[in-house]
Parts: structure tokens; sequence; C-alpha cells
């Protein structure tokens, strides 16, 4: 395989994850609360579903081959079409029938933080109070990159590795019901941070340019069957992200509802969302608050045990999101369709 292969899967890899997470985060609401109880036995159990597909984005932040120059700092890029692959999952190991389970594996919320990553941790059912969790989430799965200077306009951009390590603390079924509760700590370190160089820019104004950040995320589902075979999950999401640059330092309040129909082997899931962000200082580039609504819908389709395999199931989604920023720069829209082949053991 040649260099310039390398470089052009690795791109499409990291793009594939990151746009998929940012996509289709409204999946995490329908999977909290749904990790299932705690098996009834000592031993391993889980899941593994490759999926391909194919994305659709317009993103000046996106990290291809396609959007290495961009010709004007005021417009959307173009749109890119590629080709996605890979494999979510995740390992149980039941200690104590019922009460204690070790866990490794994508996380739940992996869709909305934003890239792939491997989570592992423990899961204790606390009487009937609800299964608590704690989990570390120590790296991405696949690398991750940014461009060193996103501004940076007729000319070649230069990507740099950007890291993302967290803990997670959860509950669910909390008394017994369908509520959920999740924390997420996350430190995002940046290698190379040279937001504003080529503008020229003032040390001061870059500083407010800076993405390393520390970010507390807040997640919150309740269950609710309807009637038999039909579930509604409405959630809430509320991000504070401490960025070092007061440009990127901000909130996002993020509501949304999640309707599932289980018929025989047949499950369908419809989830949409509605969101904003509000950033705490002016974007010293255009002087101007990048704040943005967000809004995005996704329907899954799985079918079990095809052709009679046993344990085996046909997964297929679309996703479809937009956000929609005060500053056009950071407009991005986001197309997904992928289909996988499931195994439950």
């Amino acid at each position: 395989m040649t260099d310039n292969s390398r470089t052009i899967q690795r791109t499409s890899c990291r793009l594939a994850g990151r746009m998929l997470a940012a996509s289709a985060l409204f999946l995490a609401g329908a999977a909290m609360g749904q990790a299932g109880p705690i098996a009834g036995e000592t031993g391993w159990s889980g899941q593994i579903t490759p999926l391909v597909g194919v994305i659709s984005s317009r993103s000046n932040l996106a990290v291809s081959s396609g959007q290495k120059e961009i010709d004007s700092l005021y417009r959307l890029s173009s749109r890119e079409y590629r080709p996605v692959g890979g494999a979510l999952g995740r390992v149980d190991y039941t200690i104590t029938p019922g009460r204690l389970a070790l866990y490794a594996g994508t996380p739940r919320t992996a869709f909305q933080d934003g890239e792939i990553s491997l989570e592992a941790g423990a899961r204790y059912r606390l009487g009937n109070a609800g299964v608590f969790s704690a989990g570390v989430i120590p790296a991405s799965v696949a690398g991750n990159e940014v461009w060193s200077d996103p501004f940076l306009a007729g000319e070649r951009r230069t990507a740099t590795d950007a890291s993302r390590r967290g803990l997670h603390l959860g509950m669910a079924a909390i008394g017994g019901t369908g509520l959920s509760v999740d924390y997420h700590l996350f430190r995002h370190d940046i290698d190379e941070e040279r937001s504003g160089e080529a503008l020229g820019l003032s040390a001061a104004d870059r500083a407010l340019l800076d993405r390393d950040a520390t970010e507390h995320r807040f997640d919150l589902a309740y269950r609710l069957p309807v009637v038999s075979g039909v579930t509604l999950t409405p959630g809430l999401q509320y991000r504070r992200m401490d960025a070092d640059g007061g440009a990127n330092r901000g909130w996002l309040l993020r509501p949304q509802m999640t309707a599932q129909w289980q018929v025989d082997r047949l499950s369908l899931s419809l989830t949409g969302f509605y969101g904003v962000d509000r950033y705490d200082l002016r974007q010293p580039v255009y002087d101007e608050y990048r704040d943005a609504e967000q809004v995005g819908v996704v329907a899954g389709v799985r079918y079990s045990e095809p052709f009679g395999w046993s344990n085996w199931s046909v997964d297929a989604r679309g996703v479809w999101s937009e956000s929609d920023s005060d500053i056009r720069f950071y407009d991005q829209q986001t197309g997904v369709f992928a289909v996988g082949l499931g195994y439950r053991f």
C-alpha cells in the first residue's frame, strides 16, 4: 500500500468516526437506560456489529484530503462523499450473577462524543436503587486529528494529533424505573495549536482560539413503555466546555426524543433532536459569537435471526444532521447510511 493510500485510509476512518459521532449523538439517548440487566450467569457475553456505508458531509473542520485547502473563510466547503467502515460493540464478564460485571468496548455515548473510543469499567447493582457504572475512556480506537490552523485559506492546511481521555459515572434503572443519568468528564488536548497564526492575530486574540479544554457532560433519559412493543425515550443533554480559549468556551443544551417499535423479529427506531450552542466570548477572526442551532433525525432498522441464524442480526441506519452557526465557517451538514451484520453471544 502506498503512503498516499494509507493517508486516505486513515483520514477516511477518522472522518467516519467523527461524523458518525457528531451526526448521530441522539442514538446515545436511545441507548441510555438500555444497557440491560447484569447477566444471571458467571461468564462472557456481548455483541459486536461491523458496519459499512457511505457518508456525505460539508464541513470546513473535517480533516480529509478534500479539505486540506479552502479558498475562503466565509463560506461552507463543497460536499464530499466517502465510504465508511468500522465495528461497534461491547464485551461483558459477569463476576457475580445479577450483581457485578466488568465491561469493555465502545461506550454507549460513542456517537455523541465526536469519535469512536474505548471504555472499560464495571457495573454494580445497588439493590432497588439501580445499576451503578463507572468507567475510564483512555483513548480513541482510531487516531484523531484536527487542523493545526483551521483558518488558513489559499494554502494547504496541516493536521495535528488531538487526544481525548475521560471518566464516566452513571446510574441506570433508578428506583426500578426507566430513568438513567450519566456524567462524563473529558480532557481534550491538541498537539500543535496554531489557530489564527496565518492571519497574523495578536497573541491575545490567538489565545481566545485555544481549543484545549475540559468538558463536563450530563445526560438524562427516561424510557417509557407506551403499548406492547412501543416505547418512547425523552432525553436531555447538557455540556459545559471549559476551553482555554474564551471564544471556544461555552455550553450546549440538547433535548431529544426516541420512539422504538418491536414487531416479532423486526425492530424500528426513530429519533429527533434540536440543540443550541452558546459561547462566552466573541470569535476574534469574525468579531462574532459562534453560537449555533442543531437539528437532526435518524432512522434505524434491525432484523434478528435472518435466514434462521441464531444470535445474528442485520442492522441498517440512516442519519441526517445540520448545524447552523452564526459564523458560516462553522456550519456543518452530514448524512450517513450504514448497514452491518451483528452477532450477540
